[in-house]
């Protein structure tokens, strides 16, 4: 908004430099004038002098770091009209001699607003006046001449204030129309429109950066950077504004990236659901607040308790909440709606950045949760290797070199040893053909899930002696090829559970479908365990087992069911829904 001619004129100073020359006038003659040191409260009235010095000195400095809301003009105005009463009684003379600081508050206000608040100052003070010499003198209210003497005083400081009022409006007036005619008030707003436009631009095209960047903590610390520079570009505070970004979180909502925070302020979690934070999140519109000192959920930060303005917007893309944008100033009026329209735009385009960043992470989390998987896997194929064919190779081995020593001394027993071999070389053929069915079953492929089981159990058993019962349905074509790939892969991990740890004697897997679902189920009577102790015993030695199952069902969206007690056996279930 464009300064009004009033403003150009410096009035405040004006008024500070004139306020200075009235308290000196008024301290040397209450100090050496006869008449204030016979009839006045001589310490009241240096008490008031000094106390309207002090006044002063704020008013000037205020004015000095261009700090002037309204209340700050309205409340100088006040001050005047109370210290010319303070003066006047203090006096306690109907003809006191600081009479003349009444023309002070009446003119100054007329200057500063207009004519007809001036003329209520100019009424104010002159009553004040007319009571303190009717208060200093009672005989005066029977005397006519005395009476007359002090109503046109009266008229007097009312009769300064209408003239300096229209002296003051025709003033501004004939500097707007100056401005105009010469064509600087246009040129003015030129420039700072021109100004906006170029502070918006620079602010979009940095803003803009943000959609180019994947890093979550970089896109969060460009919110607050880009922010405060806008908010530099709009007003000069006479300090640097607290800022911080609050993110959802497990517990609510934490700081994610902060400016100027006090230390400890950044470990603190709100819940977002009162004061400022809880409106701009509940209406998704950006909210002002004056004194964060009473906010129930901000004032837990030692930072914000000072301050005594603050902003907040909301990051918001539809209908979900990411969290807020907060900046907070211990000055009072610190931000405008230009503010508010700079701040939405940079967190209109942080909200994409941020999705782009989560999308980003996510894919980075998922790559090193495939990495993992087949980290693990490599582990397993290389433990399967080491405890099964590895070792039968190595027994073959030696058995070799032992029946070559006996066809030279006992070839009879070397023909026997030679059919053991046989028999070891076999099994070790059937061990290895099992695992490569279990690592790419083609079956499964070419004749479903029902032959693919059937192969695997049949396989299984040639090699161990625990039985396999089977309950499989015949499903055509009802089943995807993923759902089949799943059900065999969790199928196969189970039935490998069952015999390395469960001791168990018996294994049942039963595939059918059930209200429009289909059900796989391995169960065995084993020693069972308890759930979630074992699980928490997988996370801390870095096993993936059961997280691989329960990923794998998700695949399909699927639900994995695993069910087990001490000495009673474990059921793994596995239930997708038909898609029709």
């Amino acid at each position: 908004m464009a300064r009004e001619p009033s403003r150009l004129l410096d009035l405040d100073g004006m008024i500070c430099i004139t306020r200075w020359l009235f308290l000196s006038v008024a301290l040397l003659l209450a100090l050496f004038s006869v008449n204030a040191l016979q009839t006045g409260n001589l310490p009241a009235m240096v008490y008031l002098i000094l106390g309207g010095v002090a006044y002063n000195l704020l008013a000037t400095a205020l004015n000095y770091f261009k700090i002037s809301p309204d209340y700050v003009s309205g409340g100088a105005a006040v001050l005047d009209i109370l210290l010319s009463w303070g003066l006047l009684f203090a006096s306690r003379s109907e003809s006191s001699v600081l009479f003349f600081f009444c023309f002070l508050p009446a003119v100054s206000i007329a200057v500063r607003f207009d004519v007809g608040w001036g003329l209520l100052g100019g009424m104010a003070t002159a009553l004040g006046y007319a009571l303190s010499a009717l208060f200093a003198n009672p005989v005066l209210r029977t005397t006519g001449g005395a009476l007359f003497t002090i109503g046109g005083r009266a008229l007097g400081i009312v009769a300064a204030a209408t003239v300096a009022g229209l002296l003051s409006d025709y003033l501004k007036r004939s500097v707007k129309s100056t401005l105009f005619k010469t064509g600087r008030w246009e040129q003015a707003e030129l420039r700072r429109l021109r100004a906006a436009s170029e502070r918006a631009k620079a602010i979009y095209e940095l803003a803009g950066t943000l959609s180019a960047t994947l890093n979550y903590e970089r896109v969060l610390d460009s919110v607050l950077e880009i922010s405060t520079i806008g908010f530099e570009e709009l007003s000069t505070l006479a300090s640097r504004p607290a800022s911080m970004v609050l993110l959802f979180g497990d517990n609510g909502l934490h700081v994610a990236a902060s400016r100027n925070l006090s230390h400890g302020d950044d470990k603190r979690i709100i819940p977002g659901e009162a004061g400022i934070v809880g409106q701009a999140l509940a209406t998704a519109e950006p909210v002002i607040r004056g004194n964060l000192a009473d906010d129930p959920e901000l004032s837990q930060f030692a930072t914000f308790r000072r301050c005594r303005s603050a902003i907040c917007v909301p990051l918001r893309a539809g209908f979900e909440n990411y969290g807020v944008v907060v900046f907070a100033s211990p000055e009072p009026n610190a931000y405008t709606d230009e503010h508010i329209e700079v701040l939405t735009a940079i967190c209109n385009q942080a909200v994409v950045a941020i999705q782009n960043a989560q999308l980003y992470q996510t894919l980075r989390d998922e790559r090193d949760r495939i990495i993992e998987i087949e980290e693990e896997a490599r582990k397993k194929l290389a433990r399967d290797l080491h405890d099964g064919p590895t070792q039968s190779i190595a027994a073959i081995a030696m058995r070799l070199n032992f029946t070559r020593l006996l066809l030279d001394k006992e070839p009879t027993r070397a023909k026997e040893e030679l059919q053991k071999l046989e028999a070891l070389a076999r099994r070790t053929t059937k061990e290895i053909r099992t695992m490569l069915f279990t690592l790419r079953p083609v079956v499964l492929e070419t004749q479903g899930l029902k032959v693919a089981v059937e192969q695997l159990v049949q396989k299984l058993q040639e090699t161990g002696e625990l039985p396999v019962h089977l309950y499989i349905e015949d499903f055509g074509d009802k089943l995807d090829v993923n759902v089949q790939a799943v059900a065999f892969f969790i199928t196969e991990e189970a039935i490998n559970n069952a015999k390395k740890h469960a001791d168990a004697n018996n294994i049942w897997v039963r595939m059918y479908i059930q209200d429009d679902c289909f059900v796989t189920e391995v169960e065995d009577d084993g020693k069972g365990f308890v759930v979630e102790e074992e699980s928490k015993a997988a996370a801390q030695r870095g096993s993936l087992g059961l997280i691989n199952l329960r990923e794998r069902a998700e695949l399909v969206e699927g639900q994995l069911t695993i069910e087990s007690q001490p000495g009673r056996g474990t059921k793994v279930s596995l239930v997708v829904p038909l898609k029709s």
